[in-house]
């Protein structure tokens, strides 16, 4: 098992490409840990490569690139398999695998103010162990709460715990401080150095919109440019442009839930009238849905069409080609998105946009603990 994973990059935003490009790109300044880093994502998660092989993809020496090999195997994070045999002439080659059993990311989603998830994953992100707490709806999400639930989960794990990852809503800064999270009831909120006590290693806290269409790229269908809406207790979206998430200077990109809709008449947790997400979030179609159970296609359509609206000036401005949404089955399904696929082409198609396809996540309500699991990898690992 590894014993100690170096911090590379900060794991604040994804940004991948091409295979090629991530061998060669995004690399450390030290020449041995920029090595390191492009035989592991040579390898990573699951590929075989002999020496040579790796020697040639990343256009290291055949000695440096078995000096390297050799740290990383003794590191735990590469492990030998079988030989292959040459179809011609030479001695049979020794495959080498990323080891995806190395070390632990424990992950915790705080999207619903009802209920707190998280998980421990593998370096793969392959989720190894769940918990989910349920809570009592109040004002204020009680910060112990995610502590207590961290701990739990830090506790589960049978690897070495090389990051803590925590996906909310709000507006988190560079550093991790959420600095207004009003369904969470929060403002300047630091779980960096507090989850920092619960286990020695890196933290990183990020928006679950923002981590979502991380996830969405890395783990899902991978589109280069996407907006991805998060319905949850609250409604955000994850920008991403060119395998970049758009964060904006203030890091409040994508807070679509607070703009004002024309129609709108309810009162805001932000103290606007109106905003989207009263109109659209969860618990305001749940409510709906729970007062006229027979009409919640219809619901579930209008949902869709304010959505659609609420996207058609953003997707017309960067003429983004994928709009995906993520949430609860029981609310985000296709009546939702032929809806709002629906409304955005009214409202935008014509021979200067290309045509905008919207879809449900391919992961999940998983999407925000995985992809802040992912940047906790990208961060320490340097893999994506």
């Amino acid at each position: 098992m590894a014993q100690n994973f170096p911090v590379l990059i900060d794991a604040q935003g994804p940004r991948r490409g091409s295979r090629a490009h991530r061998l060669a790109s995004a690399a450390p300044a030290d020449v041995r840990l920029r090595n390191r880093t492009a035989i592991m994502r040579a390898l990573y998660p699951n590929n075989s490569h002999s020496r040579a092989e790796l020697a040639k993809l990343t256009g290291m020496s055949k000695v440096s690139t078995s000096d390297v090999v050799a740290d990383l195997i003794e590191d735990g994070l590469l492990v030998e398999g079988a030989y292959r045999t040459p179809h011609g002439p030479g001695k049979p080659s020794q495959l080498l695998q990323f080891n995806v059993s190395a070390g632990n990311v424990v992950s915790i989603d705080l999207s619903d103010v009802t209920r707190i998830r998280g998980v421990v994953v593998d370096l793969a992100g392959k989720v190894m162990h769940r918990v989910e707490i349920e809570l009592s709806h109040a004002k204020c999400l009680d910060a112990a709460e995610v502590t207590k639930l961290c701990q739990r989960l830090v506790d589960m794990c049978e690897e070495k715990v090389i990051g803590i990852a925590i996906a909310t809503p709000g507006t988190v800064n560079d550093d991790g401080l959420i600095l207004e999270a009003p369904n969470l009831g929060w403002v300047d909120m630091d779980f960096v150095e507090r989850l920092r006590e619960v286990a020695d290693c890196p933290v990183v806290v990020t928006n679950d919109a923002d981590a979502a269409v991380f996830a969405e790229d890395y783990f899902g269908d991978g589109f280069s440019d996407m907006i991805l809406v998060q319905i949850a207790d609250g409604v955000g979206a994850g920008l991403l442009i060119d395998n970049n998430v758009v964060r904006g200077k203030g890091f409040t990109a994508g807070e679509i839930g607070h703009v004002v809709m024309s129609d709108g008449t309810r009162p805001c947790v932000c103290g606007k009238i109106g905003c989207l997400e009263t109109i659209v979030s969860a618990p305001v179609l749940d409510k709906a849905i729970e007062e006229h159970p027979d009409d919640s296609e219809r619901i579930i359509a209008r949902a869709g069409k304010e959505l659609g609206r609420a996207l058609a000036m953003p997707v017309a401005l960067t003429n983004i080609t994928h709009v995906v949404f993520s949430g609860v089955p029981r609310l985000v399904n296709q009546t939702m998105v032929d809806a709002a696929q629906s409304t955005i082409d009214l409202l935008t198609r014509s021979r200067f946009l290309d045509a905008v396809q919207v879809q449900i996540s391919t992961i999940g309500e998983d999407a925000a603990m995985l992809g802040a699991a992912g940047m906790v990898l990208r961060g320490v690992l340097a893999v994506m």
